[in-house]
């Protein structure tokens, strides 16, 4: 009885040897795989990426005026509320990462590798659809800002209009390959 107690206990310390094997064997396989797939990036048009780029920073421009009240961000006595502010400087994040995501590659990398590390770690953004919904809900966020100031509302409205046009350029561009001149859209490049 204890030969066969100590026979299961040998198999029991072997068995959890292979398990912990085959966790790190699976783990460094699934870290190669995300390295392998993040470094597929798909790449718009130079007329789009400019554009992309100028919108994002004239985002960040109009959030961080608007955060120090540069441009009077009162009407009437009414100052900005919370969410307002809030949603400012999530704002200015977003307008930052829409200039990283279409700027040239050497530029926004020479910064820290500061694409490559954004496409690495959200790989969303490394493609056309993902940044057309994230275009799409900066669009919205800003869009429906609609601060007290008309000047403001003015702005938010057509920054976030614009943004969410982008968004569905970029998806017209990866989807409707018959009349956007061949398959432009799923053009991919090492990143």
């Amino acid at each position: 009885s204890a030969v066969a107690m100590a026979a299961r206990e040998g198999s029991g310390s072997r068995l959890g040897g292979m398990a912990v094997h085959g966790v790190r064997s699976g783990a460094k396989a699934a870290t190669r795989g995300i390295v392998n797939i993040s470094t597929v990036v798909q790449h718009n048009p130079a007329a789009v990426k400019i554009f992309c780029c100028l919108w994002g920073l004239l985002l960040s421009m109009a959030s961080v005026l608007s955060l120090l009240n540069i441009i009077d961000a009162e009407e009437g006595g009414k100052k900005w509320g919370v969410t307002e502010t809030v949603q400012s400087f999530y704002t200015f994040f977003f307008g930052l990462l829409i200039f990283f995501c279409d700027a040239k590659e050497s530029w926004a990398n020479a910064c820290f590798g500061a694409q490559k590390k954004l496409f690495h770690n959200f790989h969303f953004l490394a493609t056309q659809t993902g940044k057309a919904f994230f275009y799409f809900y900066v669009g919205s966020i800003t869009l429906f800002l609609l601060p007290k100031s008309q000047f403001w509302k003015f702005t938010y409205i057509t920054l976030g209009g614009v943004l969410m046009l982008l968004g569905a350029i970029m998806l017209t561009l990866r989807y409707c390959t018959s009349c956007c001149g061949g398959a432009r859209g799923g053009d991919r490049a090492s990143g």
